[in-house]
């Protein structure tokens, strides 16, 4: 048996079960059912990241002069299939890759710092879906997207911080201002127990959403939260559409 033994140390046959057992358990791809080391095949990340923005913080449109715009990508080419392959074809985990970079470059980006310095107890809140579509789609990507933005930087996620109360259609799908501002009249609200109304110390907040087009939703939300004594100090998203409002 001194021979078998030889022959078997020599291939290392424990090194060829792992290889074996990781290439049957490895995930594929949720983009092109490829085999990927993480949770997108490099070919995939790398085209994602083709459509990074130049600048994360968006110079020309903020929300306010007090409300910086934060904005990874552009909406557009293979970043907006892995955001339609997320929402549509249920792949939560695309969020979670992209949420990975948006956390990297929210870390390494000068404009970030001065909010992080200025505001010690920031919280993060995302967009939330009306309970009819998040239960037709199972899952918040602005969720999933917040939250792993918030492990990575190690601060609180409150997704239960704002919640949508009216049953509107995706505002891309809407036609003119006017449609856009009644779609999302009185479509969001405060809990009681997240509230601080009453309270003398204002709360604050970044604000996470997938996509911004004319930042309508935004706004509201920005609203509907400072009736409840709650600062957005920030908003971050996935990508901008490239259409002016």
């Amino acid at each position: 048996m001194q021979w078998f033994k030889s022959i078997s140390q020599g291939l290392r046959l424990d090194r060829l079960a792992n290889i074996a057992k990781d290439a049957l358990w490895q995930a594929n791809c949720p983009l092109c059912q490829r085999p990927a080391d993480g949770i997108l095949c490099k070919d995939c990340d790398r085209q994602i990241s083709a459509y990074q923005s130049p600048d994360f913080f968006q110079k020309d449109d903020p929300i306010s002069s007090e409300i910086p715009l934060y904005s990874w990508g552009i909406y557009d080419g293979a970043l907006k299939r892995a955001i339609a392959a997320c929402k549509y074809e249920n792949h939560p985990q695309i969020m979670e890759a992209i949420g990975e970079k948006i956390a990297t470059t929210w870390q390494r980006s000068p404009h970030t710092n001065a909010i992080s310095q200025k505001h010690q107890k920031l919280a993060i809140v995302p967009i939330p879906l009306h309970p009819n579509k998040l239960k037709s789609r199972g899952f918040n990507q602005a969720e999933t997207l917040a939250r792993r933005f918030a492990v990575m930087n190690n601060l609180p996620c409150h997704p239960q911080g704002l919640q949508r109360t009216k049953d509107t259609k995706a505002q891309i799908q809407t036609k003119g201002s006017k449609e856009r501002e009644q779609n999302l009249a009185q479509a969001f609200s405060v809990p009681n127990t997240y509230s601080s109304k009453n309270s003398t110390q204002t709360k604050s907040v970044i604000l996470f959403d997938d996509i911004y087009t004319t930042g309508a939703t935004i706004r509201e939300a920005i609203a509907t939260l400072a009736s409840k004594n709650i600062a957005v100090r920030g908003v971050i998203v996935v990508a901008r559409t490239q259409f002016r409002k």
